[in-house]
């Protein structure tokens, strides 16, 4: 849950274009010291789609693809478990992926892909995110650029209520 004021309104984070830029190139930074090198980038959709794109143009790796993974019924409202949507329409046997997303809270999103994808024969799944919610995840995403306890407001949300 986001962190209150003491006027009891949630704290917001609003970012802007820089910031996710700024985000995506921390994150891409963090990958070249530890060597990682993906075959393939997948994007989870939506909130993963714009960070896997500026993810892809960094590494210089073309072999971008998407996963529809459904987890949230309305903003802030979770269902019971994610479930997979829209597979993955590549092959990724035996290659190194990059699983691509906006935020990790819960981590079950992120988990289900990459148990999905590992059982799908990929060689190697690195979780990268541009946000990590201050709080115990299923999973530990191997990159990320910040923390935060607060809602957080995307540029690309500012039609959703």
């Amino acid at each position: 849950m986001a962190g209150k004021e003491p006027n009891g309104h949630i704290q917001k984070l609003h970012l802007t274009w820089d910031d996710i830029d700024a985000m995506c190139v921390d994150v891409y930074g963090k990958m070249r010291r530890r060597h990682v090198r993906p075959d393939i980038i997948v994007g989870v959709s939506r909130g993963g789609l714009i960070p896997a794109r500026i993810l892809s143009g960094l590494l210089n790796n073309k072999n971008l693809s998407t996963m529809r993974v459904t987890f949230y019924s309305r903003p802030g409202v979770t269902k019971k478990r994610p479930r997979i949507a829209e597979d993955l329409s590549t092959d990724i046997n035996g290659k190194t992926i990059l699983i691509a997303d906006d935020v990790i809270e819960t981590g079950k999103t992120l988990q289900l892909t990459k148990n999905y994808l590992m059982s799908r024969g990929a060689k190697k799944a690195y979780i990268a995110v541009l946000l990590k919610k201050n709080r115990k995840t299923l999973v530990k995403p191997d990159f990320y650029s910040r923390t935060t306890d607060k809602w957080i407001v995307y540029p690309w949300e500012r039609y959703v209520d």
